[in-house]
């Protein structure tokens, strides 16, 4: 029996007992005695009656227990569903009813194997103390497939595993985009002999050139030094002279650029007879080398010339200089 109840008894008791004879009287006093001690548990009063404003503040209380959990459940299922982990939905409705507080129901959330199916990067990064949120998990994904997009890589070769390698390996988001030029332009718009020297120098084929820009276990600096070495070489066979990965990397550290490398080999090739001549000949590496600044090898370079000069007399010759080929100087990086 409830307060309610017990005060509607009341009230109709002390009408019957206003209004009826003796017996009535006696009749409602005691069906009053008889609600009473039903309201206070019976045993005739032996458990003291609650008091009626506690009732009421615990009812309130409750009510506020369950809005809280409500307000929970929803402002964490709003987020599991931009996760698209709706599954999770019944796992939320639990542990809100068990009063977690949301950072604690995405402490266990995080737990469940539909999380981490969704999310694989997430414990490795969490253990290398690299945690990020999941919004910035998403980020990185949708970035990743604009990335795909935009420079026409074949498709799928950003998703999930690649994003997940890429993301466990603390590869940033501009770190990415980084990679996806060199991927892009290694595969798609360099010249075919920029290729031909990578598969040489490095043992990647055309077609994993891309993949391997991707591969987030090889660091960017050394991408970037193979690609910009590689290219250098390309320029170099391009004009007929094949060079060798120690002298296109020495070109590259001594910061050689791509117009600078071309007109340096087209040089190179023009002075092919001087590697070739019996007279002060110079080998290939010294002719390269003293091109692009080499100043001893500029010497030699510029004494077979005039040797060459002097035996074909009239024949004419390139003119060049001690500090290898005009323009180009030596290039330090």
């Amino acid at each position: 029996m409830n307060y309610a109840e017990l005060q509607q008894i009341i009230q109709e008791t002390d009408a019957a007992y206003a209004a009826g004879d003796a017996a009535a009287k006696q009749a409602a006093v005691a069906r009053r005695d008889q609600a009473v001690a039903q309201y206070r548990g019976g045993g005739g009063g032996s458990t003291p009656a609650e008091d009626p404003s506690l009732v009421f503040a615990r009812q309130q209380a409750e009510a506020e227990r369950k809005r809280r959990q409500d307000a929970t459940m929803q402002t964490v299922k709003a987020a599991f569903a931009e996760y698209g982990l709706e599954s999770l939905y019944g796992e939320i409705e639990k542990w809100a009813r068990q009063d977690l507080t949301d950072e604690g129901i995405y402490l266990e959330l995080r737990k469940t194997q539909a999380y981490k199916d969704r999310f694989p990067a997430m414990e490795a990064l969490s253990q290398n103390k690299r945690g990020i949120t999941e919004r910035e998990y998403i980020a990185f994904e949708r970035e990743a497939a604009r990335l795909e997009r935009q420079y026409g890589l074949p498709e799928g070769m950003l998703g999930k595993d690649s994003v997940t390698k890429l993301l466990t390996n603390e590869v940033s988001a501009e770190e990415l985009g980084e990679r996806v030029v060199l991927a892009s332009n290694a595969s798609q718009q360099v010249p075919d002999e920029m290729r031909t020297q990578f598969q040489k120098f490095y043992g990647v084929d055309q077609g994993g050139l891309a993949a391997y820009f991707l591969d987030s276990d090889t660091a960017m600096p050394l991408l970037e030094r193979q690609y910009a070495s590689a290219n250098i070489a390309g320029q170099g066979l391009i004009q007929g002279v094949d060079t060798t990965q120690q002298i296109s990397e020495d070109l590259f550290e001594q910061g050689v650029t791509t117009d600078q490398a071309r007109q340096g080999f087209g040089q190179v090739a023009r002075d092919k007879a001087l590697s070739q001549g019996k007279n002060q000949s110079v080998a290939q590496e010294g002719l390269i080398r003293g091109t692009f600044g080499n100043e001893n090898y500029a010497k030699l370079i510029n004494r077979a010339r005039n040797a060459e000069v002097g035996q074909y007399a009239g024949a004419g010759s390139f003119v060049s200089n001690e500090g290898g080929m005009s323009g180009l100087g030596k290039a330090n990086k």
